[in-house]
């Protein structure tokens, strides 16, 4: 039984006759018959029962093709990746991160590490977009977010090592009411003008939920900013703004919300089928240190 046998058993699948598959395959109807005959003797019984209109797939058949389609697309899958791997030869390590991620960490621990690989770095907007990148082999190491209420569904191809949760703080400009308090109830921001975190990695979602069990719903009216726009919009209109541990933001102060339910966690990702997977260790321990190193606020942290 070899790949080309599975490729024809799912042509006459999705053809649904004998000729019509044998058309696609431009081979003869005679040649082809025979084919399925020797395919179906390899496999122990019938794949397909043969109508006047057509034919229909067998039990065995249907668990054929299923299996089948499975093997091909991860064949097809794998002569992609290698070419992807073989026309970049040593052109250097490719990062990535979903925006508003600390993708910057991991670039500096890797350059730490490995300071005479070129590297590369992709930002997309969405997790799923970075694990559809890890896995066909466009990235080789990234950092994914994921919000209690949104997780992510991380392809069998790509390894995954969780670093650390953060809790969300939240940003209000010099001068605000609650300017002096060391710490904030979400309940009392219940009536600020909000800027709403980003909705691709499912941020905006849980502010909503948390708000809604503290009693409101945020008025939001800024929206898709990245932490620097957000800050920026924090200090020119008075809203407030979640943020997360990280160094100091001029004109902001950043206040932990008592009874927390806003946190997020930070993963670290790779393709298992790349050499850079060697470096994982090493990378993910650079950067559980990098966050201890981080200040002010790398104390407000949960355990990974």
């Amino acid at each position: 039984m070899e790949l080309r046998h599975l490729h024809v058993v799912l042509t006459v699948a999705r053809a649904g006759s004998i000729s019509r598959a044998a058309s696609q395959l431009k081979i003869a109807q005679a040649g082809l018959t025979a084919q399925v005959r020797r395919i179906e003797a390899s496999l122990g019984g019938p794949l397909f029962l043969r109508r006047t209109d057509g034919v229909e797939l067998t039990e065995l058949g249907r668990h054929v093709v299923l299996r089948a389609q499975d093997l091909v697309e991860r064949f097809d899958d794998l002569l992609v990746s290698s070419r992807k791997l073989a026309e970049r030869g040593d052109s250097g390590i490719r990062l990535g991160g979903v925006a508003g991620s600390p993708t910057a960490l991991l670039v500096g621990v890797v350059r730490e590490m490995l300071p005479g690989l070129p590297q590369t770095t992709h930002i997309e907007r969405g997790g799923d977009a970075v694990l559809e990148l890890v896995r066909t082999g466009d990235l080789d190491l990234a950092l994914v977010v994921e919000f209690p209420r949104s997780p992510l569904r991380f392809p069998k191809a790509v390894g995954l090592r969780g670093v650390v949760t953060e809790r969300m703080l939240i940003g209000v400009p010099v001068g605000h009411r609650l300017s002096g308090r060391s710490e904030v109830l979400l309940s009392e921001l219940a009536g600020e003008e909000w800027v709403a975190p980003d909705e691709n990695h499912g941020g905006r979602l849980n502010l909503d939920l948390a708000c809604e069990a503290a009693g409101f719903t945020p008025r939001c009216a800024h929206f898709g900013v990245d932490p620097v726009a957000a800050a920026d919009l924090v200090r020119s209109t008075g809203a407030v703004a979640g943020f997360f541990p990280g160094p100091d933001v001029p004109g902001v102060l950043l206040k932990p919300i008592i009874g927390n339910p806003l946190h997020r966690r930070i993963t670290l990702v790779w393709n298992t089928d790349v050499d850079a997977a060697e470096h994982v260790d090493d990378v993910h321990a650079g950067l559980l240190r990098a966050y201890r190193d981080r200040t002010p606020h790398s104390g407000r942290l949960l355990a990974s």
